[in-house]
């Protein structure tokens, strides 16, 4: 074998997968360099920058969400801080973790364990496909569509306003039916974005029209692209699938960044203590599969909540609002949330070249 695994993906879920193989001969696949194609919102707890080593790319610390909704606007005090980032850095410090060797190649197919791109073909004992929603080696290579059912679809720009909190927008009559629109601040501007959770991907003019009614700036979308909210196999045709590639976007909060560190960083893991020959290819794969179907009851939760709050009436989210503006529940909720994509575990470290395996059956089992 050229490699003991090969990463096809060099953003969250990869570069998290490569963390934990350091030591091992990784080949990390990615069609650009490494940081600077930026899809994402870049918004996460503060707590991920300080598990993954990245407080570097640190822009901006939050502390309360601002909700917008057709009749009153909402503040609510977050029980742990949130933050926003900058891409490029984060991805690089993630790098610099690393020992992988990294090809500037596009994925082009596919046959057993070798993996055929724009620049050669190579072959690892384990492959991991982290290139998102196209799922590029689980598929074979072959062009994935983006049915509205599986996917939401975003946009986002940036405009010179500072502010301390977050904010979003839910206001389906004026806005955009089945969708959200937000606006994070990074010190020096703020990124703002609309989403649809139905998939429509002709929403650039409603982003332009808030910005320019609601905020009074002039700006085109700069970046976007479809996340889903439908999970996919974990593991396919002896692919270990992670971030996008296998739907582990959040629902509902349309949240990617934090379960692409999750649970690339378990595959990681898992595809260390097999290279160490801790465990067969089949037992890694089933390790791996039962790990992410622990988390199934949360996706379906989640899954349900996006479901109801696209469909309830809109006379109804000021009740709503006050119920988590009042209460205790929304923080609960808020700590439940981060305690299901634990950023503990993706803190972890390799201990002196190797992890052990009880550690991955206690996360597994846990």
């Amino acid at each position: 074998m050229d490699y003991d695994v090969i990463i096809a993906g060099g953003s969250f879920a990869g570069l998290a997968a490569a963390v934990q193989l350091r030591g091992k001969r990784v080949l990390l696949i990615e069609p650009n360099r490494i940081g600077a194609v930026q899809t994402s919102a870049c918004a996460t707890p503060l707590s991920v920058l300080e598990a993954t080593r990245t407080q570097d790319s640190l822009l901006q610390v939050h502390r309360r969400i601002i909700l917008h909704t057709p009749r009153r606007v909402f503040a609510v005090k977050l029980p742990y801080p949130f933050c926003t980032f900058d891409y490029q850095t984060f991805c690089r410090q993630l790098l610099a973790q690393t020992d992988a060797r990294v090809l500037q190649a596009r994925v082009i197919g596919r046959r057993g364990h070798i993996v055929y791109t724009t620049r050669g073909s190579y072959d690892a004992a384990m492959l991991i496909d982290a290139t998102g929603w196209r799922a590029a080696l689980a598929t074979n290579g072959r062009l994935q569509t983006a049915p509205p059912r599986d996917m939401s679809f975003g946009v986002e720009t940036e405009v010179p306003l500072d502010n301390p909190d977050l904010y979003f927008w839910y206001e389906p009559d004026r806005l955009l039916p089945k969708g959200v629109t937000w606006l994070f601040p990074i010190g020096a501007g703020a990124r703002a974005g609309i989403a649809s959770y139905d998939g429509h991907t002709r929403i650039s003019k409603v982003l332009v029209n808030w910005l320019n009614s609601d905020l009074g700036q002039r700006a085109r979308p700069s970046h976007g692209g479809y996340f889903p909210h439908r999970r996919r196999p974990p593991c396919e045709h002896g692919v270990l699938c992670v971030g996008d590639a296998a739907g582990q976007c959040l629902p509902l909060t349309g949240e990617g960044i934090r379960p692409a560190l999750y649970f690339g960083t378990m595959a990681g893991m898992i595809a260390r203590s097999f290279c160490e020959g801790a465990m067969s290819e089949a037992q890694a794969l089933k390790q791996y599969q039962r790990f992410v179907q622990r988390h199934s009851a949360f996706y379906s939760l989640g899954t349900a909540a996006q479901k109801l709050l696209t469909n309830i009436p809109v006379s109804w989210m000021a009740g709503l609002g006050a119920i988590i503006e009042r209460g205790g529940l929304f923080p609960q909720a808020l700590n439940a949330y981060r305690r299901a994509i634990d950023p503990r575990l993706i803190a972890l470290r390799p201990a002196e070249g190797r992890i052990p395996h009880p550690l991955i059956q206690k996360w597994i089992t846990a």
